[in-house]
């Protein structure tokens, strides 16, 4: 074991993992902010610290998973940090603390040798995970109160992780196509729903630019990697709640 966990120290590319993070903690933290600067009595709290660190192991375990083929006992060292965080900001709001531990719960159960989920339900479920766990944990630290209305709002976010986390997630090429093709269109959907305006329309054009590169496979493996997919994915969340 000890072994295995420094072939992985070495074989991780720290130098993508750090901008991978950051750019994981914007994108996660942008449509609560976007919510809640409209909401009336809104403040913000110490514990967007431990919330922030939280996102950022989070997406470093994730990373690291994607990184060792989901079978990353690196991946175990921020996961248990994670835990600590959540402990640490949210040990008042016990059904909260309860979503955020369920998520590093649900990385380490994927990564388990006898749990074979297959890599689309796989990807679904951690996308619904972290969207009822992370942005209505932002939303909460600074309204004080949760309702589906809010869950509705992020809605987008779930369906850019489904989008742009489908190639890591889906080896077999054959399936990856058609799950693309249909979370493409469930993500298109999602931008509509919000006013149409010249940043939704950009949001779109960037999607279908990524969808073309995902599904052609000279460009999927030359060009697209995790990096480029988080950092397309934070564009298009932006663009979708620049108002």
């Amino acid at each position: 074991m000890w072994n295995q966990l420094k072939a992985q120290v070495h074989a991780t590319d720290w130098q993508d993992l750090l901008p991978t993070i950051c750019i994981q903690l914007i994108t996660w933290s942008y449509a609560p902010f976007a919510y809640v600067v409209g909401v009336d009595g809104t403040h913000f709290t110490s514990h967007f610290g431990p919330l922030f660190l939280y996102e950022l192991c989070i997406g470093a375990a994730i990373t690291l998973a994607i990184n060792h083929h989901f079978a990353s006992q690196l991946s175990l060292v921020p996961l248990a940090l994670s835990v600590i965080f959540a402990g640490i900001g949210f040990l008042k709001s016990p059904i909260l603390l309860t979503l955020l531990i369920l998520l590093p719960a649900y990385l380490v159960l994927i990564q388990l040798p006898n749990i074979d989920l297959r890599g689309g339900l796989r990807l679904v479920t951690l996308g619904i995970l972290i969207t009822l766990t992370i942005p209505v944990a932002c939303a909460f630290t600074s309204t004080h109160f949760m309702s589906w209305v809010i869950v509705r709002y992020f809605v987008p976010l779930a369906c850019s992780i489904w989008f742009f986390y489908g190639p890591f997630f889906i080896t077999n090429v054959k399936h990856l196509v058609p799950f693309e093709s249909v979370t493409g269109l469930l993500y298109a959907a999602a931008i509509l729903s919000h006013p149409l305006s010249v940043a939704t329309i950009f949001a779109l054009i960037i999607s279908l630019g990524a969808w073309f590169m995902v599904i052609l496979p000279t460009t999927r493996e030359k060009y697209w990697n995790f990096v480029y997919a988080n950092l397309a994915q934070l564009v298009t969340i932006v663009l979708i709640y620049w108002t």
